[in-house]
């Protein structure tokens, strides 16, 4: 099978994190891919697809974050071997319209988005390529439905269980300055005088306001310690801000550590051939990555040095070999 054409992006992405999740913002731009959609009792959903070949899914972070970046620069690198598949999760992208509560923003929701999305498209067997809190159901959807999995890409993939969690707000700290931990308490005394609710609807109708300003300003000092070259993490901030919806996580951490949420022992269980992938830096510590080789006992790691979460933006030539080159050796 011949090698597909490995075209590195310039395009610009950015990675914040707010209460405990990775979070993935994209620049919003024209792509000409198949939009379609389904339904999950009453609420629609939608879905792309690019490419022939073996069902690639695409599962990017957040949640609630824009889907199409890194997934568009995905998608046409390996459009040559694979179906590939972005699904637009409730809450983020197309599918932004969702109501957002305990109801309708949970992890078993998420999950049987993907079931419901597999049977829709009648796809025997998929390929799951999970980014950062995308990583997270990549897992969970294999280890629920292992028949369904032919192989994983977790790419700075969040942990596998509650443990875990704080550990990124540990690592988030050490790396802030002592001026910029004094800033970030400033700004949230002001902005969480809305409620997420109510901030996303003002940073649409009035984008100026004092709470929107804070808000911005708070996540763009919290958004240097995802990457190792933090110069990059300005690029185009503005307008990837007011793209996030920001709602869904407050919901997803609570129910990770009340439920003490763990599926280690499902994995184990697991022979799903893996691929896990994090820079060297990433803010989640080595600790989340090794318990996920652990654990995925028909896995393969590699790290990709001088690079936090963010690894298309830190390093995106090697990023790209590695992922490519595992993805296109042997497509399922």
């Amino acid at each position: 099978m011949r090698e597909p054409v490995v075209d590195i992006p310039k395009k610009c992405y950015f990675c914040i994190e707010r209460t405990g999740l990775i979070l993935l913002l994209a620049i919003n731009c024209c792509y000409g891919q198949s939009v379609k959609s389904f339904t999950n009792a009453g609420i629609q959903l939608f879905y792309e697809e690019q490419g022939t070949g073996p069902a690639l899914y695409i599962l990017t972070g957040g949640p609630g974050a824009p889907p199409e970046h890194p997934a568009y620069e995905l998608m046409d690198s390996l459009k040559a071997v694979f179906t590939c598949v972005l699904l637009h999760q409730r809450g983020a992208g197309k599918s932004r319209h969702v109501a957002i509560n305990e109801k309708t923003i949970n992890i078993a929701s998420y999950l049987n988005d993907i079931e419901l999305l597999r049977r829709t498209r009648g796809d025997q067997q998929i390929t799951l390529l999970g980014i950062s809190w995308g990583g997270l159901l990549a897992m969970n959807y294999a280890a629920l439905y292992p028949h369904a999995v032919s192989n994983l890409a977790l790419l700075g993939s969040a942990p596998p269980s509650y443990q875990l969690w704080n550990v990124l707000f540990d690592n988030q700290h050490v790396r802030r300055s002592g001026a910029e931990l004094d800033s970030m308490q400033v700004l949230q005394k002001i902005f969480t005088q809305k409620t997420d609710a109510e901030l996303d609807s003002l940073k649409k109708a009035d984008p100026l306001a004092k709470e929107v300003v804070a808000f911005k300003h708070f996540m763009a000092i919290h958004a240097r310690s995802m990457y190792y070259d933090r110069t990059k993490a300005a690029k185009n901030f503005e307008e990837l801000f007011y793209g996030f919806n920001f709602q869904p996580i407050p919901y997803i951490d609570k129910e990770v550590m009340e439920t003490q949420w763990d599926i280690t022992a499902a994995l184990k269980k697991l022979k799903t051939p893996a691929l896990i992938l994090y820079g060297r830096q990433d803010d989640q510590g080595e600790s989340t990555f090794f318990l996920q080789k652990e654990c995925l006992k028909n896995s393969e790691i590699r790290v990709i040095e001088k690079c936090g979460h963010i690894m298309w933006e830190d390093q995106p030539a090697e990023f790209y070999k590695i992922l490519i080159s595992y993805l296109t050796k042997n497509p399922k």
